[in-house]
C-alpha cells in the first residue's frame, strides 16, 4: 500500500496538475503555470553543492560533490512544453551524494515555440560539452522522466548514429516514449492516472511534432532498434497513461540484447522518484536505481559519506 505522503500527493496531483486539455494553447498554459513555479524547496544532502552555469550554451545548474567520481545528465520532464530544473534539485542532490557525482541539470527549448528536433539537439550539444570537457563515458549516465525520459532514449540512438561514446548507463522514469499515441494505457488509465490525462498526451505531441513523422526513431523511440545501447532502467506506475510506453520500450530493448531493469508499481503515480525526499517509495527507489548503476560498474570511493539534508536557497550559487 502507498504511503501517506504519496496518497496525499497524488490527491495534490489531482486537484492541482491534472486537467482535460483542448488544444496545445490550454495544455502549454497550465502546464508552466504549474511546473514551472513549483513549491518545493531545495533540500540537499551536506556536502553536495549546486552552481548555476552554462551547460553546452544552456542555461543549468551542476548539483556535485567535492571531487566526484561519475557524472550524471539529468533531462528534465514537462510534456515537452514545460518544466524547469529547479524541480530536480533534490533528485540530484541525492544521486550526487550516492552516486559521489556530479549531475548536471541543462534547460532545453520547449515545444510549441521550438519543436522537434530542438530540445534533443540542445541535449545532444550538452552531452557534447561532457565529453569535450574530458568526461569520462564510462562513468557518465544519462537519466531523465517523462518527457525527458524520452529524450533520454532518443539521445541514446542519435548519439549511436552520430558514432560518438555512449554513455555507462540510462535511467527513464516513466518514459514518453511513443508519440503516435495509440497505446491502450493511455484511455485505459485516464481515470486512474493521478497527473496524467489522455488529451495531455495527445497535445504534447502535437505541440512537439506539429505535422511532422511521428515513426521517425528520434520521435518515438520506444519503435527504435535498440542495438548497441546500454542498459536501460526503467521505472512506471502500473495505472498511469504512460504505462505501455515503459513496457514497450523494455521489451524492444531486449530484444535486441539489452540489458533492461523495470520497476514497475502499482498504487503510486508518475515519475514518483522525483519527489524525494518527501516520499519513502522515492528514496527507496532512488537507492535501487543507484545500485543497479553501481552493478554496471559506475563505482564509487568507500569513504564515509555524510548525507544529512541542508535547506538550500533556490538562488544559491555555490562554488567549487
Amino acid at each position: 500500500m502507498a504511503s501517506v505522503s504519496a496518497r496525499l500527493t497524488q490527491l495534490g496531483c489531482r486537484m492541482v496538475v491534472k486537467r482535460d486539455y483542448d488544444s496545445v494553447e490550454s495544455l502549454t498554459r497550465h502546464l508552466r503555470r504549474v511546473f514551472n513555479h513549483t513549491p518545493v524547496p531545495t533540500i540537499l544532502p551536506y556536502g553536495v553543492r549546486l552552481k548555476h552555469l552554462s551547460i553546452g550554451g544552456l542555461k543549468g545548474e551542476r548539483v556535485s560533490v567535492r571531487d566526484a567520481e561519475n557524472t550524471v545528465l539529468y533531462i528534465h520532464g514537462g510534456g515537452f512544453v514545460a518544466g524547469v530544473t529547479r524541480t530536480y534539485h533534490n533528485l540530484a542532490g541525492q544521486l550526487a551524494s550516492q552516486l559521489n557525482a556530479s549531475v548536471y541539470l541543462p534547460s532545453y527549448r520547449l515545444a510549441p515555440e521550438h519543436p522537434y528536433p530542438a530540445g534533443l539537439e540542445d541535449i545532444v550539444s550538452a552531452y557534447q560539452w561532457l565529453l569535450d570537457k574530458g568526461t569520462n563515458p564510462s562513468r557518465l549516465v544519462v537519466a531523465g522522466d517523462s518527457a525527458g525520459g524520452g529524450i533520454t532514449l532518443a539521445l541514446l540512438m542519435k548519439l549511436r548514429d552520430m558514432g560518438l561514446p555512449l554513455p555507462k548507463a540510462a535511467v527513464t522514469l516513466s518514459p514518453a516514449a511513443d508519440a503516435r499515441g495509440v497505446a491502450e494505457s493511455i484511455e485505459g488509465n485516464h481515470a486512474t492516472d493521478a497527473l496524467l490525462s489522455a488529451s495531455l498526451i495527445h497535445y504534447a505531441a502535437e505541440a512537439l511534432l506539429p505535422g511532422m513523422d511521428r515513426m521517425h526513431p528520434y520521435a518515438s523511440p520506444a519503435l527504435a532498434d535498440f542495438t548497441g545501447m546500454p542498459p536501460l532502467f526503467i521505472t512506471v506506475d502500473e495505472e498511469e497513461c504512460l504505462r505501455d510506453d515503459a513496457h514497450l520500450v523494455a521489451r524492444r530493448a531486449r530484444e535486441a540484447g539489452c540489458e533492461v531493469k523495470l520497476i514497475s508499481r502499482k498504487g503510486m503515480f508518475h515519475v514518483w522518484p522525483i519527489f524525494t525526499p518527501f516520499l519513502p517509495e522515492a528514496r527507496r527507489d532512488i537507492r535501487r536505481i543507484v545500485k543497479f548503476l553501481q552493478e554496471q560498474g559506475l563505482t564509487v570511493s568507500n569513504r564515509p559519506r555524510i548525507i544529512e539534508p541542508k535547506l538550500v536557497p533556490f538562488m544559491a550559487n555555490s562554488q567549487g
